[in-house]
């Protein structure tokens, strides 16, 4: 895209229980607007209650909330992957289409590196090596961040609770002997963009995060869980490996209880929103709301 071609997208982010979905939702109401999801949980299927998505179900990447179109969220199964680089392949076919029906495409959650690689690309990195990448997958988190550690300080700390993440970053710097940083070049954005996050103070948000985990637990994100392995997805599958489900597994294979379960779904949520504040604060081009 040069700069004649560039389309006008609006983002909305923010950490986890921030209130994006529902500031969106008023925005298109308020300018004619359709809603991209940009968060990497609610792109799985059959997992509603667990990754908080909203409104209903129309189809395949599609829900209504409110009268509001939202885009990108149950399009892969549990046990599949799905890459930043391919959320921007996908949210650039959505702008254009919301675009050419006159309609403003808004970019709305909390996935940083989804927002990143959609304005700016994704720089050039070794492609997946199979061998290796089994030869990995057998490392517990610990041992994976213990290794990225000694290699590339800066990835293993910002991803030391995504095993995913994790196993990525050492598989990179493993194939190119490159850290992750060493990787990244500035780039020009694709897209003219407003980028607005919303700030909520601590103490606030997570008493709302605490809540909001209580609650998803009480209105059957356990049995929702279950429902997905008897649906034959293994436990390790990346859907059930987030925060949350992750406990939840503990909980069904009888490893903790469950007040322990809503105990360190709250915490890793917390900690995660966390990182997503750090992460919007050091991004440039940002109006905090």
């Amino acid at each position: 895209m040069d700069n004649r071609e560039k389309m006008n997208i609006v983002i909305i982010s923010g950490p986890t229980a921030s209130g994006k979905t529902k500031k969106a939702v008023e925005f298109c109401k308020a300018k004619n607007g359709e809603i991209i999801s940009c968060d990497s949980r609610q792109i799985y299927r059959y997992l509603d209650i667990g990754t908080n998505k909203e409104g209903i179900f129309i189809q395949d990447d599609i829900r209504e909330i409110d009268g509001v179109l939202q885009h990108l969220t149950d399009i892969i199964n549990p046990d599949q992957t799905y890459s930043a680089a391919e959320f921007a392949r996908n949210a650039d076919l959505k702008i254009a289409k919301i675009t050419n029906k006159g309609k403003i495409p808004i970019i709305t959650g909390g996935a940083g590196l989804y927002i990143k690689a959609l304005l700016y690309g994704l720089d050039e990195m070794p492609k997946a090596d199979e061998s290796l990448r089994k030869e990995l997958s057998v490392k517990s988190q610990e041992e994976l961040y213990n290794k990225l550690l000694g290699l590339d300080p800066e990835a293993a700390k910002k991803n030391k609770r995504n095993p995913q993440r994790l196993l990525r970053a050492l598989e990179v710097n493993i194939i190119s002997g490159k850290t992750l940083k060493e990787h990244i070049k500035p780039k020009n954005s694709r897209y003219n963009f407003k980028h607005f996050s919303i700030s909520v103070e601590n103490e606030v948000l997570y008493r709302k995060i605490n809540e909001r985990c209580k609650q998803m637990i009480e209105n059957g994100m356990i049995e929702e869980t279950q429902k997905v392995l008897d649906m034959g997805f293994d436990k390790k599958c990346p859907a059930l490996s987030s925060i949350g489900h992750k406990h939840i597994v503990q909980y069904l294979d009888k490893q903790i209880s469950k007040s322990d379960v809503i105990l360190e779904f709250s915490k890793d949520t917390r900690h995660y929103a966390k990182r997503q504040n750090t992460w919007f604060r050091a991004q440039p081009n940002i109006e905090f709301i």
